[in-house]
């Protein structure tokens, strides 16, 4: 293999001779062989190496902590930012979000028999099926309008004015059971 002076290799990887004799104190570059005298090819690899490894943050030292520390704050600057504009949710918002609509979406299914029942009492099939369609899709149309309110229980949260998505009891003022 070809061989080359400290100053040859400094000049090569753009260093300084002291540089170059550090890198390979340090075992990133082969020690020199002969007095003075470092192969080339060995050198530029190990010097490549390190400096990928310097990029991908696996140096471990100051240098590549520093790269690493400043890449995790970019990335957590960018998270903040996102939930900031609305883009991103937590995981636990979005579960108690999901909870909330699938209570309010049970709750709004079960009143639906107590107040169809008073309805359909003497109608023909074909009504019947109608009002309970009706009534099925009005439920559907006052979901796709939800909101998540805090201050209310997720299972009657519904948008004010939404309509009734009262009880049995509230639709003849009696309780029931």
């Amino acid at each position: 293999m070809s061989t080359a002076s400290v100053d040859t290799i400094a000049k090569l990887l753009d260093m300084t001779p002291r540089r170059v004799q550090q890198l390979a104190n340090e075992g990133i570059i082969p020690k020199p062989k002969d007095r003075g005298q470092y192969e080339i090819v060995p050198c530029v690899v190990g010097y490549i190496k390190h400096i990928k490894g310097m990029l991908n943050g696996e140096a471990g030292d100051l240098a590549s902590e520093k790269t690493r520390l400043t890449r995790a704050q970019a990335e957590k600057t960018e998270i903040e930012t996102a939930k900031l504009k609305g883009e991103l949710v937590s995981l636990a918002d979005s579960e108690r979000g999901w909870s909330a609509l699938v209570g309010a979406f049970r709750a709004k299914m079960l009143t639906l028999p107590p107040r169809a029942s008073p309805v359909v009492l003497n109608k023909k099939e074909r009504e019947v099926e109608q009002i309970l369609t009706d009534m099925v899709y009005e439920a559907l149309a006052e979901l796709s309008n939800w909101k998540p309110d805090d201050d209310e229980d997720a299972e009657t949260s519904l948008v004010p004015g939404s309509g009734n998505s009262g009880t049995a009891a509230s639709d003849n003022d009696q309780s029931v059971g």
